[in-house]
């Protein structure tokens, strides 16, 4: 038994688990391995795909489910729980809109990830992800793709044009999910898979209630689930409507706040 019964701890990567320099502070180790011995499930929850977040579930040093690409896709030993595709016509306009304001289109399927060209956008992801995309032309890709097709699309560019793209997208009415992971990225899933949806498929395939659900998260991309979760903590580092979406407040992503708040948080009974 724990503190509030938490029983799931579904934790954001980039700019909660991880600091400002990508690296993960050994006290978040320490408190993740706190949590999951006292046997709370620890699922970690990205937009990253899922060869990047398997290297930091390794570092943690305790397994669990993992929901990728913001949520569309679900895997837990070796098994796919949920598998969510961009239908084909949603992601050619979406590319479209891309080519008219100028902005980086990254496309994400499966384990690999394609871009037109490489550019400083395309780079400075590959620096945070340790991953490297392939080159391809992206609308023959995307129009070849009938039935089994993108699981996420990531629109990169300064800010302005950012938003410029996300009142345009939002205008066409398509069958996506438009969210911010920060404030130069626009994350785009299929309609109704974000991290909250996850985190409903961990609840009934787990059998644990979303009020014994602890989440962590810092930015629009986490606030449905921050909302959903029965403990939503923001960083302190988290965007306004991140904390706004939280029930608590924990320190920033360069002091350890995901530490802090599992100890806050989680405690044996002894403790209590």
């Amino acid at each position: 038994m724990t503190t509030f019964n938490i029983r799931l701890l579904c934790l954001d990567i980039d700019g909660t688990l991880l600091d400002t320099s990508h690296s993960l502070p050994p006290e978040n180790r320490a408190a993740v391995q706190y949590a999951a011995k006292r046997g709370v499930v620890i699922s970690l929850m990205s937009a990253r795909p899922p060869q990047a977040i398997a290297p930091i579930a390794d570092a943690l040093g305790v397994s669990g489910p993992i929901a990728c690409f913001g949520g569309g896709l679900i895997l837990s030993d070796g098994e796919r729980l949920s598998d969510c595709r961009i239908p084909t016509d949603a992601a050619l306009r979406v590319a479209a809109e891309t080519a008219r304001h100028g902005v980086h289109l990254s496309v994400y399927r499966d384990f690999d990830w394609f871009v037109a060209r490489n550019d400083r956008w395309s780079t400075a992801e590959s620096t945070i992800t340790g991953l490297i995309p392939s080159e391809a032309p992206l609308d023959e890709l995307l129009g070849a793709w009938k039935t089994c097709g993108a699981h996420k699309l990531l629109c990169m560019g300064e800010r302005v044009q950012i938003d410029e793209l996300y009142a345009a997208l939002r205008t066409l009415r398509l069958p996506l999910m438009l969210q911010r992971s920060k404030d130069e990225y626009l994350e785009i899933v299929p309609a109704g898979m974000g991290k909250d949806a996850a985190m409903q498929t961990l609840c009934r395939t787990l059998n644990i209630p979303p009020a014994c659900v602890m989440a962590i998260g810092d930015h629009d991309i986490d606030v449905p689930l921050l909302r959903a979760a029965g403990i939503g903590i923001a960083m302190g580092n988290a965007s306004p409507a991140a904390k706004q979406a939280a029930r608590f407040l924990t320190d920033t992503n360069d002091r350890a706040g995901v530490a802090q708040a599992i100890y806050q948080w989680i405690k044996e009974d002894t403790d209590l």
